[in-house]
């Protein structure tokens, strides 16, 4: 076996300090024009949490709140990608989620981005985090949109129930790779009940050897 590891691509800052970074933000939005090279310093160098906490006591500071004045000084491309920055990432996936399943048809690519990549742990937080933005549970939402084999696929996601065991599992992946095999291209008709249960259900590490 094999451990399967996740790497994150931002680390929580080393010697944080809220305060200091809540100071130098306001220092940036004060007077005339936009101090956009401090904003993105330290914006884009501190990981979902240590910028929640900035936002917070930016407001205990200040009395004035963060978004509102990164609203109000920045616009265009650059205003989106730090307001996304500020928002908690599982009401930015919520929000998205949202996005793809309103209006004329169904932006599938964005659900399968957003959904498969999730631990059983992160898609409890993001249907708590839709529910309670939307009123509406994720799961009735996407029923409701989608339909087929892509329903109960996304159905099947949502239900958290997917292995995340570490570990690869050489054997149980060939094994897997074996019964896809005859599930799909070993007769004739497919059988994608068995897909299903394997590529979402299935342990996560050893996907990527199926």
């Amino acid at each position: 076996m094999s451990a399967y590891n996740y790497q994150p691509t931002l680390l929580p800052a080393d010697c944080f300090e809220a305060w200091s970074d809540a100071q130098v933000l306001r220092e940036a939005m004060k007077g005339l024009g936009t101090d956009e090279e401090a904003i993105i310093d330290i914006l884009s160098t501190r990981v979902g949490y240590q910028r929640q906490e900035i936002a917070n006591i930016y407001k205990t500071q200040y009395g004035r709140d963060l978004i509102d004045d990164l609203k109000s000084e920045l616009k265009g491309s650059f205003e989106d990608v730090v307001l996304a920055l500020m928002t908690p990432s599982t009401d930015y996936l919520a929000m998205h989620a949202h996005k793809a399943i309103s209006g004329a048809g169904t932006d599938e690519p964005t659900l399968i981005e957003i959904l498969v990549p999730l631990t059983p742990s992160e898609m409890t937080e993001l249907k708590a985090a839709y529910e309670r933005k939307y009123k509406k549970s994720l799961e009735e939402a996407l029923k409701s949109e989608a339909d087929g084999h892509f329903k109960r696929l996304l159905v099947s996601l949502c239900s958290a129930g997917r292995d995340m065991d570490g570990e690869v599992d050489e054997v149980v992946a060939a094994e897997d790779a074996k019964i896809i095999f005859e599930a799909g291209e070993g007769q004739w008709g497919t059988e994608e009940s068995t897909f299903l249960t394997i590529l979402e259900i299935g342990r996560a590490s050893c996907r990527e050897r199926v």
